[in-house]
């Protein structure tokens, strides 16, 4: 029977997993290293409904299956709004997943560049314009090469 190790979301969830599965973390692996896998291993920065979706990456990287298979379920895993994605790409940085960072970095840039102004970034983001009108304004005569598109 395959050793198991529990993670411990920071909202108090906790999840059993193969430690094979696991040890893709490097964090994970360190602490499985350093103190064993016998207790709880709690991740204060990474929320059930996150760690859900880096156990899912981790078991789709972790087993046997086709390049094709996985790379299906990786684009399933990213095909959700971008401030999950950024969620995702925090808690794979925390847990030192480079994979993860670097395939969550890749959709949320994809994102970006779709946008066709920065109002609708903004949107993507969730984040609130607080500039005044002329704060805006010297911002872009002082960037124009940003906003060659007029937006």
């Amino acid at each position: 029977m395959a050793k198991t190790v529990i993670l411990v979301s920071s909202d108090g969830e906790w999840f059993e997993i193969p430690e094979s599965v696991a040890a893709q973390s490097t964090v994970i692996r360190n602490v499985i290293e350093d103190v064993g896998g016998r207790d709880p291993i709690p991740l204060f920065n990474v929320t059930a409904r996150v760690l859900v979706k880096v156990i899912a990456y981790l078991k789709n990287h972790g087993g046997s299956g086709s390049d094709d298979e996985k790379k299906k379920n990786d684009d399933e895993l990213v095909s959700v709004p971008v401030r999950e994605l950024l969620e995702c790409m925090m808690a794979a940085n925390y847990l030192n997943i480079e994979s993860l960072v670097d395939l969550a970095s890749r959709k949320v840039a994809d994102s970006l560049q779709a946008c066709n102004s920065v109002a609708e970034m903004r949107g993507m983001l969730g984040m609130a314009n607080d500039y005044s009108p002329e704060e805006e304004a010297w911002v872009m005569s002082q960037n124009q090469w940003a906003f060659l598109n007029g937006n």
